[in-house]
């Protein structure tokens, strides 16, 4: 029985698969979550909290204070405070949705941090505002309903809030962004030798680690195994040559890390459902028809007006 599940790739059908990719776990629990209608004139009491809690501000422009800092806020802005940090808001024609949230545990942080103590807790979400914004009312819209699920809903849309949130946080500081360090090394071996790698052995001597760590590994970072992703190497390099080159199926092999013609053909007909040189002559027809297309036929037309 075949593993595969579902039918192969094509140029008019692609399957993109998931996998893990950071060890950061998300498992929120919600405290409350709640919206502050549009203010001529808003200033809140100074206060903190021994959970983490994020606004996004919805209008209106003002600052926030942190102890002796005043830091502006605008529309679109994200506010994140840590655990028992003082603060406190204020401004004009202010709006902001808002949630309370615990049960965060992240690398190197304290537990319910999303930032490092000497971050700046507001976060410009600029093209992503408008991302935010409608997840945030989504958010409020379930808590206000309390229709079946809500519950589940409500915990799914704060973990892609977190997420996102420690997305744009990983541009500035990849601390946020975490793989395991012997699957990155493993990866660049094979990304770097796939050609004259003979088994998936040569990469465990490589790494001094066994098969079996190996494969855990690949699993778990990648949802395939290390046979696969040497594999999927190897017809990456086969595909652009057949396209790219007149160098013979033979060549190609070789150059993709095949020893034998046949079991090259073999592979690349099991993976692609096609031949290499079917692989090579469609897309040869297809660079064609391109070729000889309206613009093609336009620039004939115009050849023929100068005549």
């Amino acid at each position: 029985m075949k593993n595969d599940i579902h039918r192969k790739d094509s140029d008019i059908r692609q399957h993109l698969t998931f996998h893990k990719n950071s060890t950061q776990p998300l498992k929120p629990k919600i405290l409350y979550v709640g919206e502050l209608k549009r203010t001529k004139t808003w200033k809140e009491q100074q206060h903190e909290h021994d959970f983490l809690e994020i606004l996004f501000v919805r209008s209106g422009e003002g600052s926030v204070f942190i102890d002796e800092k005043t830091i502006p806020i605008r529309t679109g802005d994200l506010l994140v405070f840590n655990p028992h940090l003082p603060h406190y808001e204020a401004g004009k024609e202010l709006s902001f949705y808002f949630f309370g949230v615990s049960n965060i545990k992240l690398e190197n942080l304290q537990n319910n941090y999303l930032l490092t103590e000497d971050a700046c807790p507001v976060i410009h979400t600029e093209n992503d505002a408008e991302l935010f914004e409608l997840l945030f009312s989504h958010l409020i819209d379930e808590a206000n309903r309390k229709l079946y699920f809500y519950d589940e809903i409500s915990s799914s849309i704060v973990k892609i809030l977190l997420a996102h949130i420690l997305r744009i946080l990983a541009y500035d500081n990849e601390s946020y962004f975490k793989t395991n360090e012997s699957y990155k090394q493993a990866k660049d071996f094979i990304d770097n030798n796939f050609t004259n790698i003979k088994s998936v052995d040569d990469v465990c001597r490589h790494m001094y680690i066994s098969r079996f760590y190996l494969t855990h590994l690949f699993k778990e970072y990648s949802g395939i195994s290390p046979l696969k992703y040497i594999l999927i190497k190897r017809m990456e390099q086969a595909k652009k040559l057949l396209v790219e080159t007149d160098l013979s199926v033979s060549e190609i092999a070789l150059l993709s890390g095949y020893a034998e013609v046949n079991s090259f053909i073999k592979t690349f007909k099991n993976i692609e459902s096609t031949t290499p040189a079917a692989y090579r002559s469609a897309h040869k027809e297809k660079a064609n028809r391109t070729s000889d297309g309206p613009h093609a036929d336009g620039n004939a037309a115009a050849e023929q007006k100068k005549r």
